[in-house]
């Protein structure tokens, strides 16, 4: 019998059927063809033998149904949890998505917030430009309204006596010297240019226009209100057109002081050319 069971070979469906049963079924299986090989054996009472399994067709049904419940409920328990963690992953998921939603709205919300505050911020810069230009037009009209309401009619008006005056002493010297050049001398004229000169002086310093000038220019007029309150804008605004003022009048000032040297200049040049013709034609030798 051992010979026999020994030199048994299996087929390779009846391995691979072998070792894919369960357990049990492969336990119960060995234990009956044990008990069979112990029947088998010569020292074995056959009225007193005993199988461990009544029956084994019902009892490997019995351990199939046993091993197909398992198997139920193994693979109920798997697919519950592959739920679960199914469940899980889409909870997990719609956690990020809402964590992400939170963060997009709250990055949103910062933009914004940043956006407002760049835009309040260019808004109150052009808004402090504004007042500044308005404040600095403002200020330009106000300066050009009080200097159109200064006239310097006073400078005019002496710098055209001041001209008429010289021209008229120049003039009245000059017709007195032409009448007298003829019976003079060189060092006669001489004499008379020098005296001319010193009368000139003396006439222009006792003129009245002249006097006038002086007593105009030495006569300064306070027109200042007493207890005046201005702010610190106003009184440097008010600085300010008198140092314009003081600017004008010197211009003006210089101006005119250099007209009246070239006039003077010429003048004399002119004058004191036509006194020298007659002096030198009355000293030509005689024939």
């Amino acid at each position: 019998m051992d010979d026999t069971m020994s030199s048994y070979s299996f087929s390779h469906q009846f391995y691979q059927r072998w070792t894919c049963a369960p357990d049990p079924i492969r336990t119960s299986i060995i234990q009956e063809l044990t008990d069979i090989t112990t029947l088998l054996k010569a020292e074995t009472p056959f009225e007193t033998f005993v199988f461990s399994t009544h029956d084994l067709d019902a009892h490997l049904d019995d351990l199939y149904e046993n091993h197909e419940a398992e198997q139920a409920i193994a693979k109920a328990i798997t697919d519950k949890q592959a739920a679960e963690q199914v469940i899980a992953e889409q909870q997990r998921l719609e956690e990020e998505q809402k964590t992400q939603a939170a963060e997009d709205t709250k990055r949103k919300e910062e933009a914004k917030l940043r956006e407002a505050a760049f835009k309040e911020e260019n808004e109150l810069k052009e808004a402090a430009k504004k007042h500044e230009a308005d404040k600095n037009a403002q200020t330009e009209t106000e300066k050009n309204i009080l200097l159109a309401a200064i006239k310097p009619e006073t400078v005019v008006t002496d710098k055209i006596n001041t001209d008429n005056s010289v021209h008229a002493i120049i003039n009245d010297d000059f017709d007195t010297e032409k009448n007298a050049v003829g019976s003079k001398t060189i060092s006669e004229h001489a004499n008379a240019i020098d005296d001319e000169s010193i009368n000139n002086n003396k006439t222009i310093k006792n003129d009245s226009s002249i006097n006038a000038i002086n007593n105009k220019a030495s006569a300064a007029i306070s027109l200042a209100v007493k207890d005046a309150k201005l702010s610190v804008t106003h009184k440097e605004l008010i600085h300010e057109l008198e140092v314009q003022i003081d600017d004008y009048l010197s211009d003006q000032m210089m101006l005119m002081s250099e007209n009246l040297k070239s006039w003077l200049r010429a003048e004399m040049t002119q004058h004191l050319s036509e006194q020298d013709k007659p002096a030198s034609n009355g000293n030509l030798p005689k024939n």
